[in-house]
């Protein structure tokens, strides 16, 4: 793959947007799920100067990493999201450079506002209710949380919080929201979990009305008993890569900012 090349259509959106951002400027760039055995050649490169970006899907599957052990060599600087501990170590051993996008913290705090925008969008489509006047529950106050919280207080929604942290709870009394302090679950009409932690149990589920709905938009498999709540008829959906599904230029954007910034000190 090269600069006169343009990714595949069939690639994520947010990777081919990015993959396209790093080659205008003039980066040499190969799409890791698309060629596993990092072929140089095969890629366009006939002659290379400098090193070759290799951009991994997020998440990365298992069996590509393992392809991409035997194939990877100093001349590789790998680019990917929640990189598994093993690949890290990996990478280290054999002197090959990384950036994971998620332990930067300038990525999280960028990616809550699309998270949270693609949150709203989901609860939209589940939901046969407005979210005007709604009684929403937002479980968790991180950064996802405090942002998502944000938005739908904007959308006039009666926004409750929930979390065990005392200082986020602070925060959240400080905007205004009410801190679900008992074990009352039975108004909400919507709740949003950003907790990745299993804490939408069933005595909770047994609660909520026939049509409320949870959106999950914790790490995978997220905080919620989705088995249960299929049992009770409650509508939950576990929505991983928000942001790359609902706005993958914008935050291919945040990724190229980021790494450019990164590469510099490698």
């Amino acid at each position: 793959m090269h600069t006169n090349t343009p990714f595949p259509v069939e690639t994520d959106r947010r990777q081919r947007y990015l993959g396209e951002f790093l080659v205008n400027s003039g980066y040499q760039v190969v799409l890791a799920e698309t060629a596993p055995e990092l072929d140089i050649e095969a890629a366009g490169y006939e002659e290379l100067s400098g090193k070759v970006l290799v951009l991994l899907p997020i998440p990365a599957p298992p069996t590509l990493l393992a392809h991409l052990k035997e194939s990877l060599t100093i001349q590789h600087i790998v680019l990917g999201g929640n990189l598994p501990k093993d690949f890290i170590d990996f990478c280290n051993n054999s002197q090959i450079a990384y950036i994971d996008y998620f332990k930067n913290p300038a990525i999280a705090i960028e990616n809550a506002v699309a998270t949270a925008e693609g949150a709203i969008c989901e609860a939209i489509q589940a939901s046969d209710l407005n979210l005007h006047q709604s009684q929403i529950l937002v479980i968790g106050f991180g950064k996802c949380g405090e942002v998502l919280a944000d938005k739908l207080a904007g959308l006039k929604c009666n926004v409750s919080i929930s979390t065990r942290n005392p200082m986020a709870k602070s925060r959240a009394r400080a905007y205004g929201y009410q801190i679900l302090e008992d074990s009352s679950y039975s108004k909400f009409n919507i709740i949003f979990n950003t907790a990745p932690a299993m804490v939408i149990t069933a005595p909770i589920i047994d609660q909520l009305k026939s049509d409320t709905v949870i959106i999950d938009i914790a790490s995978s498999p997220g905080g919620t008993d989705f088995n249960y709540c299929l049992q009770k008829g409650i509508k939950a959906k576990l929505c991983p890569g928000i942001p790359g599904r609902y706005s993958p230029k914008t935050s291919a954007k945040i990724l190229f900012d980021q790494i450019q910034e990164q590469l510099k000190k490698l």
